[in-house]
């Protein structure tokens, strides 16, 4: 969405931070370090952009609704998105355009039923037992919208029917306000073959009353091009349909603002920065010098800033309803160790506040960003198949059990729990410079939001190959340090490449419950706090104690 925060005289943030080279965040710093410096101004930003409430989110298939949602996984999960507070599940992925609706079919992986309804009503339930006027958390029900085939010729406007009238409307009812939209379609853009006319054909005969009844609507769901923005920006890749955003709403923004509900009207589409395919195109190849790389950002910033202003232009809010590292459910070794969870914490900041590398300077009050983003969670190979595992790139892991038990976080999860915590509704919101003088590999990055107050909160996100100190000048008195930190039982000492993460060295209970934060706090020394940052850890310091 593109906010347009009160102008007025900013307030001034002087940020510098030089990160030095080091070692593992086990080990200790070299004997030469390179100091470095920060200045926090205590003001509280004028103007400033915000990272609304529900930003956080999961996208989950609809082949794995009984892994993450039925009874004995349930408790868990509801666990796991209470930690967040906030929040908006969004059911959906491909499986939405390949899984019929039946409301007459025994409930398995392989059809949608209104008992996978009942769990996900079930689930939001416990997540609201608090009964607040806006659900702490809602949900996006995907449904089939593409063109029908000889394999699937129940793909229709009829289904789409059904699919409100019989499974949505009397799952939710009393509880319509959890329903945050009904989603029409994935990626249309590949399910159209890219026939633009086609697409806006359908919309226009699948979002009446008579076919999606109250419910809001989201589209259109696009899928982008992994490619440089540079070629997106000058079409010399194949873009899909990134450009044909302004005649997609141009069609679609009237029925979506027509039928907004609590959580607004919003437009969405889809980014990942790799493949785990990419035998025709190296580019996309997966590895953790890619994922934590400032040019995949890039690309990602460039989308978010475009399609954000373009929603914004229609009166719609933007969202990217399906997020994750590496496209093709993941790559081992990159989508499931602590790389993910930096490069997820700094997604979520790039999403709310996009810098496009073309513009940057265009944003720097982040008036343009996204709502939320929901991180995609499929199984390892196939739909239907959870036996064989969880994709790679997973936030949260399904037991693959007979038991479908409880699910179990994975690193990206900590991530989530550290944004929301300490930035997800919270105005102020801030980029800050960061200027490296070390040998190539220092990848500080510096974000600011303002609490409650007096409260500042500063995150450093330490994405290089090596340690970095940062010395912050702040005029507070006390402080508290939260530290999100690889976790590597073997006893290996591996950083990006370690299978867990903790934040303050603590992890999620076997139950989904979070045990709580246990920041290290201490005074400033002549305003000054010293921060050490091992390979692969970022922190939240949030400073007390000084004039508003």
């Amino acid at each position: 969405m593109t906010r347009h925060p009160a102008r007025g005289v900013a307030a001034v943030v002087a940020l510098a931070v030089l990160a030095y080279p080091g070692v593992s965040a086990a080990a200790t710093a070299e004997p030469a370090e390179s100091q470095a410096s920060v200045r926090l101004d205590p003001r509280r930003m004028v103007g400033g952009g915000s990272v609304p409430a529900h930003f956080v989110g999961f996208s989950i298939e609809w082949s794995l609704i009984e892994r993450y949602m039925g009874p004995d996984a349930r408790p868990a999960f509801v666990n796991l998105l209470r930690n967040l507070d906030t929040g908006v599940l969004r059911i959906g992925g491909s499986s939405q355009d390949v899984m019929q609706f039946d409301a007459n079919a025994s409930n398995t992986n392989e059809v949608i039923t209104p008992e996978d309804l009942a769990d996900i009503r079930a689930t939001l339930d416990a997540a609201n037992a608090d009964g607040r006027d806006t659900p702490r958390w809602g949900v996006t029900l995907g449904t089939a919208m593409a063109p029908a085939t000889a394999g699937r010729p129940w793909r229709g406007p009829e289904h789409a029917r059904a699919f409100v009238t019989q499974g949505v409307r009397p799952a939710f009812s009393g509880a319509d306000d959890y329903v945050a939209a009904v989603s029409l379609g994935n990626e249309p853009d590949l399910s159209y073959g890219y026939d633009l006319p086609e697409y806006l054909s359908d919309f226009a005969a699948y979002s009446g009353a008579d076919v999606t009844g109250p419910y809001p609507l989201v589209t259109p769901n696009t899928s982008e091009p992994i490619a440089p923005w540079q070629s997106i920006a000058d079409g010399s890749v194949e873009t899909r349909f990134f450009g044909d955003w302004p005649a997609i709403l141009d069609a679609t923004a009237g029925p979506t603002k027509a039928k907004a509900g609590s959580f607004g009207p919003w437009a969405a589409d889809h980014f990942y920065p790799l493949a785990r395919t990419c035998a025709s195109d190296p580019y996309r190849c997966p590895t953790i010098a890619a994922l934590l790389s400032d040019e995949r950002l890039d690309n990602f910033t460039y989308q978010v800033h475009t399609h954000a202003d373009e929603a914004a232009r229609h009166g719609l809010a933007y969202r990217v309803e399906e997020l994750n590292t590496t496209a093709g459910r993941g790559a081992h070794g990159v989508s499931d160790v602590a790389a993910s969870a930096l490069w997820a914490l700094d997604a979520m900041f790039n999403a709310a506040c996009p810098r496009p590398p073309h513009a940057p300077s265009v944003n720097a009050e982040c008036g343009t960003g996204a709502v939320g983003v929901n991180f995609h969670n499929a199984e390892v190979r196939a739909f239907s198949h959870p036996e064989e595992g969880n994709g790679y790139y997973n936030t949260v892991n399904f037991d693959p059990s007979p038991a479908m038990g409880s699910p179990t976080p994975a690193p990206e999860y900590y991530a989530l729990l550290l944004f929301s915590r300490f930035a997800q509704g919270t105005t102020g919101l801030r980029s800050v410079p960061v200027n490296v003088n070390a040998p190539p590999g220092g990848q500080v990055k510096a974000w600011r939001v303002d609490g409650a107050a007096s409260e500042r909160r500063l995150f450093l996100i330490n994405k290089g190959d090596r340690q970095a100190s940062v010395d912050v000048a702040a005029p507070g008195r006390t402080y508290q340090l939260d530290r999100m930190t690889p976790d590597d039982p073997s006893g290996a000492g591996r950083t990006l490449d370690a299978p867990g993460v903790r934040i303050d060295g603590r992890v999620v209970a076997p139950d989904g419950s979070w045990p709580g934060f246990q920041p290290t706090t201490g005074t400033t020394t002549a305003g000054h706090v010293r921060i050490t940052l091992g390979t692969g850890e970022a922190v939240v310091l949030t400073m007390h104690g000084h004039d508003a």
